[in-house]
């Protein structure tokens, strides 16, 4: 009779659970975010579970909201080693194509891992950067 609880399938096992590829990460799937529209504005509401305020840098480019994480890890000085580590260190970041919005009415707030961004829905007038040209 088979036993599965042997012990060479059961220290096999442990050593399956331990193995890098047994949990797999999606730096995107640790910023998850919804999006709520509203009458004026959008409001993204992200989890950034673990980072603090300091942590996390917004920006606009070209019509790009780009947020970024950053999280370091934190050595201790003793001699215990780490045989297996879930927690994210290191940089994630996620951009959301928002248009051409002033950048001083975008409102963000961090708050228990969440970050809250409002973007209004108010879009700024291109100029209009048409060129003539002359007809001789």
């Amino acid at each position: 009779m088979f036993n599965y609880l042997s012990p060479r399938r059961f220290e096999k096992m442990f050593d399956d659970f331990f193995s890098p590829s047994f949990v797999t990460t999606n730096t995107n799937m640790n910023m998850k975010t919804d999006i709520i529209e509203k009458e004026n504005e959008y409001i993204l509401e992200m989890e950034l579970a673990g980072y603090n305020r300091d942590d996390v840098k917004l920006s606009l480019d070209d019509g790009y909201l780009k947020v970024e994480a950053h999280k370091t890890i934190e050595r201790d000085d003793s001699t215990d080693k780490v045989v297996h580590r879930e927690r994210f260190y290191g940089s994630q970041s996620r951009s959301f194509y928002v248009g051409n919005v002033d950048q001083e009415l975008i409102q963000a707030k961090f708050n228990d891992g969440v970050l809250s961004i409002n973007v209004p829905k108010k879009q700024l007038k291109l100029e209009d950067k048409t060129k003539y040209i002359s007809i001789e």
